[in-house]
């Protein structure tokens, strides 16, 4: 039987470590050498082993050789059945089926040789013989050559079910070999269609690879070969093995890898254009601390060079560079200043980290630190002149507001439509003897009222301005009295005004003095003696 040069390699290579496989083989069994009842050699007997427990104890020298290639990647048990049983079919089920005795199992080819199993307690004795020559030479050479033939008839098989391409090629790049994925795939870029029988093919269906590998053991590229239409290109990934005489070939499928790798780098490239317009800077440093992309804002916010921040400096020298260009605060202590790098650093891998640079040009920044997939951060660079700027102003105006409501002698309460109170001075709260509230707090409607009736003498003055604040729609100003629980007189009004809220004011009434009417009126009894 005549093989091919793919397979003579995978013969010569089981070859190589039978040496390599034997020493170890050999090590392994002295360690466990037993004095078993059951007998090594008997005349007649080619191979024998013996196993105690499934541990080889003791093996003839051309046993030994037959399992020493494959000892290195399985058990001394699991290379004997793998040796075996390409000539004996099931035969671990035989062996596992016999538990006691003699038995004798023949082979199934032609000339077969026979295999006999003798158990005795732990101890299991495996011997082969051919029954016609009684030569154990013979014996070796069959089992060896059933093995190589269940070996190549695998490799057959793999080699013609597997997706991946595979083909050899001389010195000169002319195909000599290619497994079945190969050639129908050289029947679909021919014709269109992948036939039952593909066809040899007159060349290559690849560009030439010989070129890049004659001098390397095993190189790896990525290969475009153009679709029949010429519509769209179909992508492998190919191995080259440089060989004596030629070139071993390994194509796989790449397409998916491809669109995969386009469709990245579309997304990144949005994502530029998006940063790009974002008046935010950015700043993502990976997981080595060291700046991996940034945005124009980034650039504009901080000052910094363009060459210095696509040299993918480090955090601590991006830090260090801020504080000299005096874009980041100037602490008071430079060593707890540079401990705090750290923690910028930590918290920003948290998502923690916020804090607001107020620079010595006025301007304010706010910094957040984001974390990232694969230990990857983000520091992001926000301008928040303006906000302040701003807030402080709104601030300032309400203070201002507040001041001139507290030089009045009058009591003001502001009352939203909802019927929070928003703003009152210091005289309502002497008047009513409340706390002063902040402008930021907002105390509700119905505590003021029973503040005010708790002060006051019963009246139905106070349900009429609860029901005129809560009012809606055009409004009128409204005023009634009421008179305090010490006999004061107070006047209160009640004015609309802008965003449906109401003004309250109270301030004090002269007491009303009674009139005696009946003194000054005609009396009907004088006038009618009169007449």
């Amino acid at each position: 039987m005549s093989f091919g040069l793919s397979e003579l390699i995978i013969l010569g290579v089981i070859a190589t470590i039978g040496a390599a496989g034997l020493f170890t083989l050999l090590l392994r069994m002295d360690n466990r050498r037993t004095r078993p009842n059951l007998q090594l050699g008997r005349a007649g007997d080619g191979p024998v082993f013996l196993f105690q427990d499934k541990d080889l104890i003791d093996a003839t020298p051309d046993a030994l050789a037959m399992i020493a290639p494959h000892v290195q990647k399985m058990s001394e048990y699991e290379a004997t059945l793998h040796v075996l049983g390409a000539h004996f079919i099931n035969l671990e089920d035989v062996l596992a089926a016999h538990d006691k005795g003699h038995v004798r199992v023949d082979g199934e080819h032609p000339n077969a040789l026979s295999m006999h199993i003798e158990r005795e307690g732990p101890v299991l004795r495996i011997a082969v013989t051919d029954e016609v020559s009684n030569g154990p030479t013979k014996v070796t050479d069959m089992l060896e050559h059933d093995v190589r033939l269940a070996e190549l008839s695998m490799m057959r098989e793999l080699t013609k079910h597997t997706p991946q391409l595979i083909w050899q090629e001389n010195g000169n790049g002319r195909l000599i070999w290619a497994n079945q994925a190969y050639l129908s795939f050289s029947d679909r870029l021919r014709t269109g269609i992948e036939t039952v029988t593909p066809t040899w093919p007159s060349k290559s269906v690849f560009p030439d690879l010989t070129d890049a590998t004659a001098h390397a053991g095993s190189t790896s590229r990525r290969v475009a070969v153009t679709l029949p239409d010429k519509s769209a290109e179909h992508w492998f990934d190919v191995t080259t093995v440089a060989q004596q005489n030629g070139f071993l070939h390994f194509a796989t499928d790449a397409n998916a890898a491809v669109r995969a790798d386009r469709q990245r780098h579309n997304f990144v490239q949005t994502l530029g254009k998006t940063f790009a317009e974002l008046s935010t800077g950015l700043a993502i440093f990976d997981k080595r601390r060291q700046l991996a992309m940034f945005n124009p804002a980034l650039h504009e916010l901080t000052r910094l060079p363009i060459e210095f921040l696509s040299s993918r400096p480090s955090i601590d020298t991006v830090l260090d560079r801020l504080r000299e260009t005096r874009i980041l605060p100037e602490p008071k202590n430079y060593a707890s200043w540079r401990e705090q790098f750290t923690a910028l650093e930590a918290e920003a891998r948290e998502g923690t980290y916020c804090e607001v640079w107020e620079l010595p040009d006025g301007q304010t920044y706010r910094i957040t630190g984001r974390p990232h997939p694969d230990g990857a951060f983000a520091l992001l660079f926000e301008d928040i002149s303006a906000e302040i700027s701003l807030t402080r102003r709104f601030r300032s105006d309400i203070e201002t507001g507040q001041a001139v409501l507290d030089t009045l002698g009058d009591a003001i309460a502001v009352f939203s439509s909802t019927g929070s109170l928003v703003m009152s001075n210091k005289a309502y709260a002497d008047l009513w003897d409340t706390a002063e509230p902040s402008y930021h707090d907002q105390r509700a409607l119905q505590t003021e009222l029973e503040t005010w009736r708790g002060r006051c003498t019963p009246t139905r003055m106070w349900s009429e301005m609860r029901d005129f604040i809560y009012g809606s729609g055009t409004r009128k100003t409204w005023a009634d009295d009421a008179i305090l629980d010490d006999g004061r007189h107070i006047r209160c009004h009640a004015n609309p005004i802008a965003g449906g809220m109401t003004m309250v004011r109270f301030d004090f009434a002269p007491p009303k003095t009674p009139v005696i009417s009946k003194l000054t009126m005609s009396d009907p009894a004088l006038l009618s003696a009169k007449r």
